[in-house]
């Protein structure tokens, strides 16, 4: 998500104990619905619970970001609007979680978890740390989108396919597109392309436009990345 200053008492620190602990919490999360994932498939009420409990995490921590940002005077289209690949993803992951669609799944496995795990290891909080409501929310959020990818591995089975990666990384570069064009319109940096966020993996790329390039490379990388696990299966 776009990030600005709210009231904070707290400044975040990248990799401290509470950064820490916070990806450990997600992370045995995610164990657990390896894990418990026979219960779960068995249990109707059990698997109905998770697959709307994450729905209701991320729907809530969208309305609650955009609730105290208008509360608190300072939404604006520049950075306000969920239009980040994380957010977009939080809120497709509603849809998947509710509908089961597989080429929603398809393309969230691979452009979901690849930004909300980014944004969790090098997130652009303004500063905030827990137990901060941003601090919260924007954990609670990236979290739920990687949680809900693995469930819908874990519990309902869907595997993503070598096509769907590609099929991801089009549909990701056609958006990165648009959102490039809106940036220009009214002078925003959504998926950070005119400039590069204070505290992110960028940093490290180079100069802009040279970066954008180091983007496609590392997205690519990464995207292999997360199928090497099927395609070892498969095999």
């Amino acid at each position: 998500m776009a990030v600005y200053l709210w009231p904070q008492t707290i400044s975040f620190v990248l990799f401290s104990t509470q950064h820490l602990w916070t990806l450990l919490v997600i992370t045995l999360l995610g164990v657990c619905l390896f894990l418990f994932r026979k219960p779960i498939r068995q249990a109707l009420f059990l698997r109905l619970s998770v697959r709307f409990g994450l729905a209701a995490v991320l729907l809530i921590g969208e309305l609650v970001y955009q609730i105290v940002t208008i509360r608190s005077g300072q939404w604006s289209a520049n950075y306000a609007l969920p239009l980040e690949v994380s957010d977009l993803a939080a809120l497709l992951s509603i849809v998947m979680l509710l509908s089961k669609k597989w080429w929603l799944f398809a393309i969230l496995y691979f452009a979901g978890i690849g930004s909300a795990v980014q944004a969790l290891i090098t997130p652009d909080l303004g500063g905030v740390s827990f137990p901060h409501i941003r601090y919260i929310q924007f954990f609670a959020t990236h979290g739920a989108t990687v949680l809900a990818c693995l469930f819908m591995i874990a519990v309902e089975r869907y595997r993503p396919t070598y096509r769907s990666l590609w099929w991801a990384a089009g549909c990701l570069n056609l958006y990165g597109a648009l959102i490039f064009c809106f940036d220009w319109w009214i002078g925003a940096n959504y998926l950070y392309l005119m400039h590069k966020p204070n505290l992110s993996i960028l940093n490290w790329l180079g100069p802009w436009p040279w970066y954008l390039l180091w983007i496609e490379v590392l997205m690519v990388a990464e995207f292999h990345f997360l199928y090497w696990p099927f395609k070892r299966n498969r095999g």
